[in-house]
């Protein structure tokens, strides 16, 4: 048997698109089996390019029309072979297809049962329909992001993700802790929510100034409304050394100093703006309209390789902004083999195996998996 964390587990994934597929993905990575169940017309996510074999390999794949009853013997006995059972339905909507979960511990008394939905099993949304942006909208994360202009959405669909990311912490979590029949209720919006209040609340540069008391101390606040505003809209990037700038040849440069001082003050050493080196924190936030232009300027007159040669030797933190064809390429992740020779990327899990080749085709393993549970002659 494999020593993989997870080797021996069973998983029955009737999840669909990202936010299951990714976190049943990871589970395979760790050595669990996994039996991706479809309704005959296959996932959706089949059509949204290789998202669908990025997140589905390693998975045995069949088709099941949970709506026709001559498909019960087959369902009862998946669910009779599985440990663990993730769904991506609205509540209830497995309970009416005869594989909810009261009926799947009835087959499988051991059964852990992950319920993925936007809202849960239970509250005044239970039964609305959602996606990630909509997840995004609801739990503050819009507004975090949000420009001058206004609220926008992030492109990374961060509730999925981190729902995945979840959804994989609470069953191997159950896993360890052996209890019987489990039913976890995860949900999308608990998982961003946790994510945007840590950030949207979390962090605020200007909130000693919003607390200092005294009347001089209120006029400064009078004086400093649109930047005070500013910092709470733009969080990190109001710093003047916390951003990306275009250099001379047109790349764009990351550099990502936060609180350090010594980063600041070596980046200016680099830059010629040494009068400034010695300012402290909140001074370079207030003063950060006059600096970042200042930045941007220096740094416009030399190539991104230039500027990444000698902020490294300046121990500055910059990095190259790239695509992702181009972070293949990438020496820290070519060192770390982080792609495989067909260019996929492994699990980011410690314990994960890589898996290679591609998802599984849809039905491609009807008949062995229907032998395998004693179905077939």
């Amino acid at each position: 048997m494999s020593d993989q964390p997870l080797a021996g587990v069973r998983v029955l994934d009737f999840t669909q698109n990202l936010p299951g597929p990714y976190a049943t993905f990871i589970l395979a990575s760790l050595g669990a089996e996994v039996i991706k169940v479809e309704p005959p017309r296959g996932d959706p996510g089949r059509v949204m390019g290789s998202m669908f074999d990025k997140v589905n390999r390693g998975k045995r794949a069949i088709t099941l029309d949970l709506r026709d009853d001559a498909s019960a013997d087959t369902r009862d006995a998946l669910l009779a072979w599985a440990d663990v059972v993730v769904e991506g339905f609205r509540p209830g909507v497995m309970d009416r297809l005869g594989a909810g979960f009261e009926h799947a511990r009835a087959q499988s008394p051991r059964v852990i049962y992950a319920s993925i939905s936007a809202f849960g099993q239970s509250g005044p949304r239970v039964s609305e329909p959602a996606h990630d942006l909509n997840l995004q909208a609801l739990t503050g994360v819009s507004h975090t992001e949000r420009s001058a202009k206004g609220p926008h959405g992030l492109i990374l669909p961060i509730a999925d993700l981190s729902t995945s990311l979840c959804a994989v912490a609470s069953i191997t979590a159950a896993l360890a802790g052996k209890s019987g029949p489990t039913h976890l209720d995860l949900t999308m919006a608990d998982a961003t929510l946790s994510w945007s209040e840590l950030w949207g609340e979390g962090i605020d540069l200007g909130e000693s100034v919003k607390k200092a008391k005294g009347k001089r101390m209120k006029a400064v606040r009078v004086l400093m409304r649109p930047l005070l505003k500013r910092m709470e809209r733009d969080k990190l990037f109001v710093l003047p050394h916390y951003g990306l700038f275009e250099c001379r040849d047109g790349k764009t440069l990351c550099i990502g100093i936060v609180d350090e001082n010594k980063f600041w003050r070596s980046l200016c050493n680099e830059l010629g703006l040494t009068p400034f080196a010695k300012l402290p924190m909140p001074a370079r936030v207030v003063l950060g309209p006059v600096l970042r232009p200042m930045v941007a300027a220096r740094i416009k007159r030399k190539s991104r390789s230039e500027w990444l040669a000698r902020l490294e030797a300046a121990g500055v933190p910059a990095t190259p902004v790239l695509t992702v064809q181009q972070a293949r390429s990438e020496p820290q992740f070519r060192h770390r083999q982080s792609f495989d020779p067909e260019g996929r990327v492994r699990a980011p899990v410690a314990g994960a195996e890589h898996i290679p080749g591609r998802a599984p085709l849809l039905g491609e393993h009807n008949e062995s998996i229907r032998q395998q549970l004693g179905l077939t002659a």
